[in-house]
């Protein structure tokens, strides 16, 4: 086997792997956004938690109090939504960097908020995939797109 081709596969292998990553990260938002849908998420008890933790920084408890108390309705449709939309994104890759960017936003936020549950593995993970993102658009619908495009149609003269 030639340098070349071990390159090939090793390249293969690596694209192949970031994409299971990919799918399975976003396999993990569809599961915490359908669940907040299902169990209809109500943001309004978090916000006493997220005022009173000695962890969140001040900027960003000043930030909720301006922005998400006084609409706790946008926040409940939102958050919910927005977790199974970039789901549904990162599985299908989908607009893949705009759902890998949303999700790094979000667990930003949760961290922020002093909610410590798997959101800064999550956070990790999501910065490799933007690191890897060519590599985890090996099995994606954003790669079919790029290739659809790049074929030159021509329609017959009629």
């Amino acid at each position: 086997m030639s340098l070349n081709t071990a390159k090939v596969k090793t390249r293969t292998v690596f694209g192949i792997v970031c994409s299971l990553a990919r799918m399975a990260f976003g396999i993990q938002w569809i599961m915490q956004g359908g669940f907040k849908i299902t169990a209809h998420f109500n943001i309004a008890g978090l916000f006493p938690s997220i005022a009173g933790n000695t962890d969140s920084p001040h900027w960003y408890k000043s930030f909720i109090e301006t922005t998400a108390v006084p609409y706790p309705q946008l926040y409940n449709i939102l958050i919910p939504w927005g977790e199974l939309l970039v789901g549904i994104g990162l599985v299908l890759g989908l607009l893949t960097l705009p759902a890998l960017l949303a999700g790094f936003f979000m667990d930003i936020n949760y961290v922020l908020s002093d909610m410590v549950y798997i959101y800064p593995t999550q956070l990790a993970i999501g910065m490799l995939l933007i690191l890897f993102r060519k590599d985890t658009l090996y099995w994606s619908l954003d790669r079919l797109a790029d290739f659809l495009k790049s074929r030159k149609v021509t329609s017959p003269n009629v």
